[in-house]
């Protein structure tokens, strides 16, 4: 770990061999039967708890479904439906860059977690609020759509900066050997009860082609704060790291210097950003199927449902295999169900009535991106300290978001060319970023992996 010495991310070289010295010093305490303090258990429950409830208002702003459908009701240009990728992207990827230093120092990150938790309902609030009864009418249509697409991109501000509390929360308190477990309850629990509430809630605010967005979109919002509480309990360390100030230009420098200076990291890096792409599409398979299909609104239930199945589902492979060969396997085996899907669905609108029935169960594996994600964070949380997880995290959510900026001109180019063109072209670079997967290093097999990295604000022999 030579290059670290000249990484201005971290503090010091000194600060780094004393983070050092005291995981040495605590896996020799663990070795001897000294306690750690303890707590490891209550924050897997209450971290399980938050993703539930997080995901049962997820599953009713699907941004593959529900979403673009919506903007497609008050624009219906596929150059608009573009700007949802660009928005979700920035909005997910900057402000955590900006961010990642502040939060490092922020001596309890729980409080991270509930504010952002907090601010994401408020954005929903605000959507939902646009679209009661006679508001479109007061307005107008312009002023619609450019209202959604800014409460989109403020959710998503939000968004950006609470995964990365998530993450970073999830690093200090939760020992590498539970994160699958804890991503595998959450997702299938999590599944099971948004599935639940979607089915029951949602055929009384969709039928046909008529929706009741302020409903749908005040649901969502009211699950978020219900997720931000969640996480007050959360059992933590106060932190002592001292604050540093530094310019966007300086965060952006620190960002280029991660990538420069860690080839490991460069090759996730490349990886996400192939991954990248595949996200602007997201919007455009329900387009797809309603113009190549002729479905109606209604069919978005089961889409939702099916997508959600598919989290739970691929979770119950992902987490076990996370906790048993390490991320780099999982991260490998999801990318694989990204890429499926482009030439899945150009296939399937192509197969008549076969591509008619089947296509509602291509979003099983719409379903692997948050699994995906998760893969990426949780390979990045083992692959360097904990006090350099914040600026690692930031770093890679911006390379997934750079492909971005093509996302309108992607929406474009349907509009003028086809679907088939598009999404031929982005699977290409799908498969290129699946093999670059063959090439990343499993941290799990480095000597010293888990006293090097493996340092815990809680108990790791405290299992769940």
């Amino acid at each position: 770990m030579n290059w670290m010495s000249a990484n201005p991310l971290s503090s010091t070289a000194s600060e780094l061999n004393n983070d050092k010295q005291q995981a040495d010093h605590s896996s020799v305490d663990a070795v001897a039967g000294v306690p750690f303090e303890d707590g490891v258990s209550r924050n897997f429950v209450l971290l399980t708890l938050y993703q539930i409830v997080l995901r049962c208002g997820w599953i009713f702003k699907t941004e593959s479904i529900i979403i673009p459908a919506v903007l497609d009701l008050i624009a219906g240009s596929g150059w608009i439906r573009g700007f949802l990728p660009i928005l979700g992207r920035i909005g997910q990827s900057c402000p955590p860059l900006l961010y990642a230093d502040r939060l490092r120092s922020l001596p309890l990150k729980k409080w991270s977690l509930a504010g952002t938790s907090l601010a994401m309902a408020v954005a929903f609030a605000g959507l939902a609020a646009m679209f009661i009864p006679g508001v479109e009418t007061a307005i107008g249509k312009s002023a619609m759509v450019i209202g959604f697409l800014g409460f989109y991109f403020v959710f998503f501000c939000a968004t950006g900066l609470n995964q990365l509390g998530f993450g970073t929360t999830q690093g200090k308190l939760v020992p590498p050997h539970l994160r699958g477990r804890l991503m595998l309850a959450s997702n299938v629990i999590g599944a099971v009860i948004a599935i639940s509430l979607a089915a029951w809630l949602l055929p009384k605010w969709l039928s046909g082609n008529t929706i009741q967005v302020d409903w749908i979109f005040g649901f969502a919002a009211f699950a978020f704060v219900l997720s931000a509480l969640s996480v007050v309990g959360l059992k933590e360390n106060r932190d002592q790291l001292e604050k540093k100030t530094f310019s966007p230009k300086h965060l952006l420098m620190e960002s280029y210097l991660v990538v420069q200076n860690d080839l490991r990291f460069r090759w996730v890096c490349l990886i996400a950003a192939a991954f990248g792409f595949s996200l602007m599409l997201f919007p455009h398979y329900q387009a797809l199927a309603r113009e190549r299909l002729d479905v109606d609104l209604s069919r978005m239930i089961f889409w939702v449902i099916i997508q959600n199945a598919g989290t739970a589902i691929f979770s119950l492979l992902g987490g076990p295999l996370a906790d048993w060969k390490g991320n780099r396997l999982v991260l490998r085996t999801m990318l694989f169900g990204v890429m499926i899907l482009p030439l899945g669905s150009i296939a399937l609108v192509h197969s008549g009535e076969v591509g008619l029935h089947v296509f509602d169960w291509l979003f099983l594996f719409v379903g692997v991106t948050p699994i995906t994600f998760r893969a990426f964070t949780n390979y990045t949380l083992e692959l360097v300290p904990a006090e350099l997880h914040p600026r690692y995290l930031a770093t890679q959510s911006l390379c997934i978001a750079i492909p971005m900026v093509l996302s309108p001109f992607v929406g474009l180019m349907i509009d003028l060319t086809s679907f088939e063109a598009v999404f031929s072209g982005i699977a290409v670079i799908l498969f290129i970023g699946w093999t670059m997967t063959w090439f990343l290093v499993e941290p799990r097999h480095e000597p010293g992996h888990h006293v090097q990295y493996g340092e815990m604000d809680v108990d790791p022999d405290d299992e769940v």
